[in-house]
């Protein structure tokens, strides 16, 4: 009789939930498989709008060389210079995407002898020696030009610019 009701109590008590102290195999495996698809699925869709951003700190850092080169001149500076932007511009996560600063002229000094200053943002390939494109302006006058494959979403490029000093003033002569 005692080894009836023990065999007994043994199939009608439920195993509690105490005892279980985190996942199974399987339920992680699932999560682990179905965070792998989805990333899959989501990272290539973000690598133009990666790029668009990449793009647009770039154009912050040169138009912001600009505006402190036309606001030396307007300030009646000899020598107006402007904040050199890093050497290289990307987003950690994505090495192979990002832009370099080259500028023509003395680094950091809108006025050349050449009449001007280039600085040029390149976005340069993953061995980072070929440029793919350039955005280039100069630091005094504003003129923006683009060099090499510039992407079809770049038309902003091309728009007007609202410098400091209108392009007929003779400060720019």
């Amino acid at each position: 009789m005692i080894r009836f009701s023990t065999y007994k109590q043994f199939l009608v008590q439920p195993s509690s939930s105490e005892d279980q102290n985190g996942f199974s195999s399987n339920e992680m495996v699932v999560v682990i498989v179905s965070i792998g698809i989805l990333t899959t699925i989501i990272i290539p869709l973000f690598i133009p709008v990666i790029e668009m951003t990449e793009v647009l700190i770039a154009e912050k850092y040169l138009l912001g060389a600009v505006r402190e080169c036309q606001t030396g001149l307007v300030n009646g500076e000899d020598y107006p210079r402007y904040t050199l932007p890093p050497q290289a511009v990307g987003l950690g996560f994505i090495s192979t995407r990002k832009f370099q600063f080259p500028y023509s002229g003395v680094d950091g000094e809108c006025l050349s002898s050449s009449g001007g200053n280039i600085l040029t943002a390149s976005r340069t390939s993953e061995n980072e020696m070929i440029s793919i494109y350039s955005l280039n302006i100069n630091v005094v006058t504003g003129e923006k030009t683009t060099e090499g494959y510039v992407p079809s979403w770049l038309d902003w490029w091309n728009g007007s610019f609202s410098p400091i000093i209108p392009e007929d003033d003779p400060i720019l002569q």
